[in-house]
């Protein structure tokens, strides 16, 4: 039994006869379940779409089988070989499943950064910037400009007021 005959060790994952449509819907589901942020995640993701595929076409495999050849013998040896690829391909996905359901919580434990009022967003969007000369000669450096922001900074300190 070859990749020719059941494909489980083909190197493409999607084979002639099989639709691409139906192998996304498997991997977008994922996609969505666990939201990978970096390659690491992306790669469990993708490990876990392909094995569970494999599994799918394992599955069919084994009813093609049993329907071409019923004998007691070709049965036995389809179904010894048959167990040794599922049980590795469900390996496979349970190992990348557990990973991707441990950073999931890792996640969802970490604490949420607060929202930003909007004055603060107002008041990233106009950073405070001064603006100085500086004369080559002597290095005397002097104040040229400020942004509104930058002022306003400038007068609390003068006052001693906290920043806000």
């Amino acid at each position: 039994m070859n990749n020719l005959r059941h494909g489980l060790r083909a190197r493409t994952v999607i084979l002639r006869g099989e639709k691409q449509e139906d192998f996304d819907e498997i991997h977008d589901g994922l996609q969505d379940q666990y939201q990978p942020q970096n390659p690491a995640e992306q790669h469990l993701v993708d490990q876990a779409a392909i094995a569970q595929w494999k599994l799918v076409r394992a599955e069919a495999y084994e009813a093609r089988a049993f329907a071409e050849d019923s004998s007691i013998e070709a049965c036995q040896a389809v179904f010894s070989h048959m167990t040794l690829v599922t049980g590795r391909l469900e390996r496979a996905f349970f190992k990348a499943y557990k990973e991707l359901e441990r950073i999931k919580t890792a996640r969802q434990k970490q604490p949420q950064p607060p929202d930003q009022s909007k004055e603060e967003q107002e008041s990233d969007k106009h950073p405070a910037i001064n603006l100085y000369w500086i004369n080559p000669e002597t290095g005397e450096r002097t104040l040229a400009a400020q942004t509104p922001k930058a002022i306003e900074i400038t007068e609390r300190l003068q006052r001693n007021d906290p920043p806000s």
